[in-house]
């Protein structure tokens, strides 16, 4: 490799230093005795009978070496053995030099000057008259071309096509690059346009709602005495009243043509006018009141409106509901004066200045100065104020504080006017390019992601644009796009983008606002944002069961704390009860000793299995009390023991075990199960869970029993078609797979999504999904809420709900403690001795003498009963439901 390329460096020096003076193979030179080939002598010997030989075609040997010698090397960097098909080098070394000095004798025998010899060497001279004589002029150039092109190819080993496609390509990309310049720039023409034409019509709007130049009549005064007015007249003649300068009014309320249905309103109730509130200098004004007497009813008017403030917000909503007052009695003028157009001209509302002899001003503080209405004022009810909910003190609720949770960022960033006209352009252009023709005629930005409706073309399925979502995302460099085929009400699809930065949404957005404060359920939870950044807040009375689905990292367990959170700041704990079953031991655990809880957190599935128990048999328990009283639901029930005891009287207990002084009933609080993991319930428990799952969504919404059912794995053999039948509210956060997705929300989607608490909410009787943004609670918030609660109260625990087959009643509270175990034993039941004696003692055995002397359940009896049985105390149970005692007493023994 290293003397070949020795060589090859030497004999091109020496053709590139060749002088014909130099003695060679055809010349003796002209007797220097030394050379001026930088090779010497045996350089300038190798020069000439190259030339001698091929004449200039010698050139073709430097490049066809620098070839060979170059594959070699990459031969011998790769590994690889010789060199292949060198017949095929050989032929086209033999072509392209017979053609190249063909050619030279032929064409370019002016050149020869230079040489040794003939243009084109020996091999030129041999071949070139041949060619003429047989091909003539034209036919062997055209033929000695084409065996230069094929010599070329051959010997130097390379593709023409292959070639030709590389400088395609690279004038393709120059145009492509060009032409891309171009469109950015109509692009960015079209978007500045646009925005242009957009700012217009913003100017035309604002403009139609502005203030119109309004007259203002002057105000009703009593018709002074014939002396006073003859006195009067005079003054005013002598002393006219100086305008001060127009300054402008605070926040004009006069208007002129107001619409019909407010014009209608207004001729029924009337209302009294706002007063008009201007700032003028003091200085002026006490200038003024000297110069412009008091009119006589000045002081009952100026009595009767109280001082506002002159930057007072009139926006502002009353903080709490206040009744009625009766008006003040204004004095009613004798005779109204006529407006004359000297004195009040009409002016328009930012130039109310210049003060009316008859008005007042009093002090430095800015009193309400009456305007006159147009009809007189009559005497009419004044319409009530909104009701808004009364804001509780905290030394009278225990619910926690906003402020526990970690405010909202100040600033955020928004996507600007211009990159919404430059997407939807790309959109465009993209879809243009797979064949599909849309247009975009709207785009809805929002904190997460931003929408883009598009209006497809006729014939364009929109089947078609759901298959090139990927193809679309890719070609816009995005991660991944969800395509919305059906809008309620529209007749165009949409694209949802994701923002370049997402906006992080903060629990305490959604429980400070209005949608959340303003919500009548205890059973309010807070999921997020919408796509358009409006929060988004959902009843659990009336999904009445949720199903939650996402894989890990999608954000589904801050979204339990977000709704966990969002019904701990909605209810006390004698509204709201929890049973919050958490198998990974680590999500809902830091709720231990809230005064919410029925129990302690489960974390033995076992215990959840108990606990799904003891929610069936209260779920039974509160039907029959239901059943009794003759209501439908919960809300039903609770309404007539408040009732009750607004009268002062107590509804008794009709299942009372002590029928002759039965137990008041007292309202019955709502229970919201919340299982973080399904799945793994599921495999621990088994087709039980299932049962008592499908029983609870069946029946228990009437009841106030509510689920929230979590997994990670949406498969069917976790959520079974027996619990998706009975939950029709689903959550979905980002799932691995369309399988998944169409498990959860029987329709694909919830694969396409970003994850960190992207989520779908598909609502009961809809199927159509809304794309919420869930909002982030960080552990910190949920450590200081739990602390504030367990500051202000301590939990109120229910035996037996764990362990099961306990009934104890708390007062008559309605909360109670039922169920069990399947396979316990009833021998060893604490009670069962207790049970044998009573059984032994009045020589009867039955499932209700049982239940009534140990004030048990029905199910912990009947075991009873049938240990009993087991163990030859006493017979099996007769056709007539009786049994027969077979031990005797023991007096008898």
């Amino acid at each position: 490799m290293t003397g070949g390329a020795i060589l090859g460096l030497l004999w091109l020096l020496a053709l590139l230093t060749h002088d014909p003076a130099d003695p060679g193979f055809s010349t003796s030179g002209d007797g220097r005795p030394l050379v001026n080939n930088q090779v010497g002598l045996l350089g300038a010997w190798a020069a000439d009978l190259g030339l001698f030989l091929f004449g200039w075609s010698v050139w073709w040997l430097p490049v066809i070496g620098l070839r060979l010698w170059l594959g070699a090397l990459a031969r011998l960097l790769r590994g690889e053995g010789g060199p292949s098909r060198r017949l095929g080098f050989c032929i086209g070394v033999v072509l392209l030099m017979s053609a190249s000095c063909a050619l030279e004798w032929t064409r370019l025998y002016r050149w020869e000057a230079g040489l040794p010899g003939h243009a084109g060497g020996v091999l030129g001279y041999l071949l070139g008259p041949w060619s003429l004589k047989w091909f003539g002029f034209a036919g062997s150039g055209v033929g000695w071309i084409v065996a230069l092109v094929l010599g070329l190819s051959l010997s130097l080993r390379f593709s023409w096509a292959n070639l030709a496609d590389r400088i395609g390509g690279a004038v393709e990309a120059v145009v492509q690059g060009m032409r891309q310049r171009i469109e950015g720039m109509l692009d960015r023409r079209a978007g500045r346009l646009a925005q242009q034409e957009r700012r217009r019509e913003e100017v035309a709007e604002r403009q139609a709602h502005e203030p119109h130049s309004v007259r203002i009549d002057p105000p009703l005064q009593e018709e002074p005495p014939a002396a006073e007015a003859a006195s009067a007249r005079p003054a005013r003649k002598r002393a006219p009243v100086k305008p001060v300068e127009p300054v402008e009014a605070v926040e004009p309320v006069l208007v002129t043509d107001p619409p019909a249905p407010a014009a209608a309103a207004a001729a029924t109730e009337v209302v009294e006018p706002e007063p008009l509130v201007v700032d003028v200098p003091f200085t002026e004004v006490k200038a003024a009141s000297a110069k412009a007497p008091e009119p006589p009813w000045a002081d009952s008017v100026a009595a009767a409106s109280p001082p506002v403030p002159a930057d007072a917000d009139r926006d502002d909503e009353p903080e709490a509901e206040l009744p009625p007052a009766p008006p003040p009695p204004v004095p009613k003028p004798a005779t109204p004066v006529p407006p004359s157009p000297s004195v009040a001209p009409a002016v328009p509302v930012a130039s109310v200045a210049p003060v009316v002899p008859e008005a007042s001003v009093v002090s430095e503080t800015p009193a309400a100065a009456p305007v006159a209405p147009v009809a007189p004022m009559a005497k009419a009810p004044v319409k009530a104020a909104v009701p808004v909910p009364r804001a509780v003190s905290p030394s009278e609720s225990t619910l926690p504080q906003v402020d526990l949770l970690d405010a909202a960022p100040a600033q955020r960033e928004s996507v600007s006017p211009e990159t919404l006209e430059m997407t939807s352009r790309l959109i465009e252009k993209k879809l243009k390019d797979f064949g599909v023709e849309v247009r975009v005629v709207a785009a809805s930005p929002g904190p997460v992601i931003t929408r883009y409706e598009i209006e497809p073309a006729t014939g364009v399925k929109g089947s078609q644009i759901v298959n090139l979502a990927k193809d679309l995302a890719r070609s816009l460099s995005l991660v991944s796009i969800r395509v919305v085929e059906t809008i309620p009400g529209r007749t165009t699809m949409a694209l949802e983008l994701p923002n370049v930065r997402r906006q992080m949404i903060r629990l305490t957005e959604i429980l400070d606002s209005r949608v959340y404060r303003e919500a009548q359920s205890l059973l309010s939870i807070g999921l997020g944002k919408d796509i358009v950044g409006a929060p988004v807040v959902a009843d659990l009375a009336k999904m009445p069961h949720c199903l939650v689905a996402g894989t890990t990292g999608s954000g589904k367990s801050v979204g339990i704390n977000a709704m966990i959170l969002s019904l701990l700041y909605k209810a006390e704990a004698d509204e709201v009860r929890l049973i919050l079953i958490d198998p990974k031991m680590l999500e809902m655990s830091v709720y231990e000793g809230i005064p919410h809880l029925l129990c302690p957190v489960v974390t033995d599935m076992k215990q959840a299995a108990n606990a799904l128990n003891w929610c069936v048999a209260e779920m039974e328990r509160r039907y029959k009390l239901m059943s009794k009283l003759g209501v439908r639901n919960l809300a039903g029930y609770n309404k007539k023991i408040d009732d009750a005891a607004e009268r002062e009287e107590h509804i008794p207990n009709p299942f009372s075990l002590t029928p002759e002084e039965p137990e008041p009933l007292e309202r019955l609080p709502f229970v919201v199960v919340v299982i973080d993991e399904l799945a793994d319930l599921m495999m621990v428990v088994g087709k039980k869970i299932e049962e008592l799952i499908a029983r609870l969504a069946q029946k228990a919404r009437a009841a106030g029993i509510h689920l929230v059912l979590a997994t990670q794995r949406p498969s069917v053999d976790v959520i079974t078609g027996l619990i998706k039948a009975n939950i029709p509210t689903r959550l979905s956060f980002q799932v691995s797979s369309k399988i998944d997705s169409r498990t959860i929300l029987d329709q694909m989607g919830a694969e396409a999504l970003l994850g960190q608490g992207d989520m779908l909410y598909l609502t009961p009787g809809g199927g159509i999904p809304v794309r919420v943004h869930g909002a982030f609670v960080s552990d910190e918030e949920v450590h200081r809420v739990v602390d504030y609660l367990k500051q202000h109260g301590e939990p109120n625990y229910i035996e037996g709900i764990l362990e099961g087959g306990v009934l104890e009643s708390d007062g008559g509270n309605g909360v109670t403690s039922i169920g069990g175990s399947v396979d316990a034993d009833g021998e060893s039941d604490p009670m069962y001795d207790q049970a044998v004696a009573i059984v032994l003692q009045h020589k009867r055995a039955s499932i209700s003498l049982v239940q009534r002397h140990l004030r048990i359940g029905y199910n912990r009896a009947a075991r009873l009963l049938e240990q009993m049985e087991k163990s030859g105390l006493v017979s099996a149970m007769a056709t007539n439901g009786n049994r027969d005692i077979i031990v005797p007493k023991r007096e008898e023994v």
